[in-house]
């Protein structure tokens, strides 16, 4: 299974798995029905990339190591496996992914990026990471424990029992009566505003520890992913991540030459500029010396014709 086919085929294995049905997640899809229906019928599916997250969010996973299903964040990650692999021109993973330059240089600048599916399995591919963009259930198991634990301490708050106070008086009057009864009810209605806060303040608790167990979980899934990345690398069977690390190399070369070649030219530039200088001072000396004697010739010729004149 290849190209954008893998990664529609990898939802409806993950459909098959819960209670979803390709034909229910299209009506519950706030885009059109039809629209979903084909994207699972073409042999070469190619919705937005955020279209497909959507469906991915609706079905309850997650991309392995993304926090949540936003396309910069899957950006994100692929920014940081390029970290990972020292990959350090986008030059050299726009060639190998057959993506242009400007408009992957574009997409990565792009605070909200909506890459269609296709590119992101070119990026996936070039990378060799197509095991690390596996599916998985967006709340892992033991924060849904946590969830489970959590909401079990609100509900029994929330159903704690009403205080109740027993008078042993001799029944007073019916307006006593009223009083009383007024009073307990206004009791109760206390005991209920307290327990509801405490509910609150413990939702409120549960939802910051649901977080932060969510980002432990996936910086856990991020680190097993370096660390078979990492024994790829020491193995070198990671083929696709071999062609564009010669890639990179290669770009890389390629810029050092040019840098060595525009430093070549600065180097002559700044010979040029330097021998011109000496041309300039030359001919101002030049110049100064042809001035010189231009007055002396002038002094002399003034001397002569005035001589003559006396002489006359």
């Amino acid at each position: 299974m290849m190209g954008t086919r893998r990664w529609v085929g990898a939802l409806e294995a993950w459909l098959s798995n819960t209670d979803w049905t390709k034909e229910k997640l299209a009506e519950r899809s706030q885009h059109s029905a039809a629209h979903v229906r084909e994207m699972f019928e073409r042999a070469d599916p190619n919705p937005t990339l955020r279209l497909y997250l959507e469906l991915v969010q609706l079905s309850g996973a997650r991309f392995q190591g993304v926090t949540t299903n936003e396309p910069v964040e899957v950006i994100k990650r692929i920014k940081e496996i390029l970290v990972r692999e020292n990959i350090a021109t986008v030059s050299a993973l726009a060639k190998v992914a057959q993506i242009n330059r400007s408009q992957l240089s574009t997409l990565f600048n792009d605070p909200d990026p909506n890459p269609t599916l296709a590119t992101f399995d070119r990026l996936i591919v070039a990378l060799g990471a197509e095991q690390e963009f596996t599916l998985v259930p967006f709340v892992d198991n033991a924060v849904a424990q946590a969830i489970v634990v959590g909401v079990a301490e609100v509900q029994a708050v929330r159903q704690a029992a009403p205080i109740r106070h027993l008078h042993a008086v001799p029944e007073p009057a019916s307006v006593f009566t009223a009083l009383r009864r007024q009073f307990r009810e206004a009791e109760a209605d206390v005991a209920a505003a307290a327990r509801d806060a405490a509910a609150a303040t413990m939702k409120a608790e549960l939802r910051e520890r649901i977080a932060e167990l969510h980002e432990i979980n996936v910086a856990l899934e991020k680190r097993r992913a370096d660390d078979a990345a990492q024994i790829l690398r020491l193995r070198g069977t990671n083929a696709a991540l071999e062609e564009l690390r010669a890639e990179d190399a290669a770009e890389l070369e390629l810029l050092r030459a040019a840098n060595g070649e525009l430093e070549r030219l600065h180097a002559e530039d700044a010979l040029t500029i330097a021998r011109l200088h000496e041309e300039q001072a030359r001919l101002r000396e030049q110049m100064l010396l042809f001035g010189v004697g231009c007055l002396v010739t002038g002094a002399g010729i003034a001397a002569a014709v005035l001589t003559g004149r006396r002489k006359r």
